[in-house]
């Protein structure tokens, strides 16, 4: 892996096993994707490899856990053009992050975005996806920094014994209330937001801490029986200065950005 990776786009896949996966949804496949983070310096061509890949892999569902934008109105439209071209089998999901508001209207320049372009945004909400005569439901949490999630409401009429249910987090902070609260209810929650410590520097670790030395980092966790899998994203913009509206060029550190591949099986 290059120490400057934001270029270095990957594909990680990886098999969740969930015993209670019904038959008719075995080896349902999930594309994740996460913190886009379209802003000026962001690099087309870059998002025309992202677009293909996702495409070639032809998944069942495609999940955006958040951040579309960096900041402000001024790259929503492009990045719609790039959400536009994603094609999944079934069904295209998304929730909100925390810089998608300050996307100018508080997150409403996203969501109508999304919405635009073929994504339903679940807002502490959920939706059900069938296959083969079976449903498995996706749940969506509002941004934990900014509003207010809402986990009663997000699962609110799910079945409780019978349906695999995956839930939609941007800050993987969100799992612990998750694995305590939806104890039996929830199988797997998907997360991003932490660029997976985006600059990393071994023995160090990630050097900024409000967000990248997170508790949960990248990769798969499990509590209560309930899974978490956090991905390191797609884009690699991580910082800028809000009242000066002054982003820095796109760089990464030992992180490489990936579109993750989320494979359901009963057993392994």
């Amino acid at each position: 892996m290059p120490l400057l990776s934001h270029n270095d786009l990957r594909v990680t896949e990886r098999k969740i096993t969930i015993p209670r996966l019904p038959e008719g949804l075995e080896r349902f496949r999930l594309a994740q994707i996460s913190d886009l983070h379209f802003y000026e310096y962001t690099d087309p061509a870059y998002y025309d490899r992202v677009a293909d890949q996702v495409n070639c892999l032809r998944p069942d569902v495609i999940v955006m856990t958040g951040d579309v934008v960096h900041y402000g109105p001024d790259f929503v439209d492009t990045a719609g053009e790039f959400l536009a071209r994603l094609q999944p089998v079934h069904a295209k999901l998304g929730i909100l992050g925390n810089h998608d508001y300050n996307d100018g209207a508080r997150g409403g320049n996203i969501a109508a975005m999304l919405e635009k372009v073929g994504f339903q945004l679940l807002k502490n909400a959920n939706r059900c996806v069938e296959r083969n005569g079976q449903k498995l439901w996706f749940a969506g949490l509002d941004d934990l920094w900014y509003v207010q999630p809402d986990i009663p409401q997000a699962l609110a009429g799910i079945p409780t014994e019978t349906d695999v249910t995956i839930l939609l987090a941007h800050n993987p902070l969100l799992f612990d209330p998750v694995a305590l609260t939806g104890h039996g209810r929830v199988d797997l929650v998907i997360a991003g937001h932490t660029h997976a410590g985006h600059v990393y520097i071994p023995v160090l670790g990630p050097i900024y801490r409000k967000v990248f030395r997170m508790k949960y980092r990248y990769g798969l966790f499990e509590k209560n029986g309930c899974q978490l899998h956090v991905t390191s994203g797609v884009g690699s913009a991580a910082f800028y200065l809000k009242k000066q509206k002054l982003g820095f060029p796109r760089f990464r550190f030992n992180t490489n950005p990936e579109i993750a591949v989320l494979e359901l099986v009963r057993s392994l």
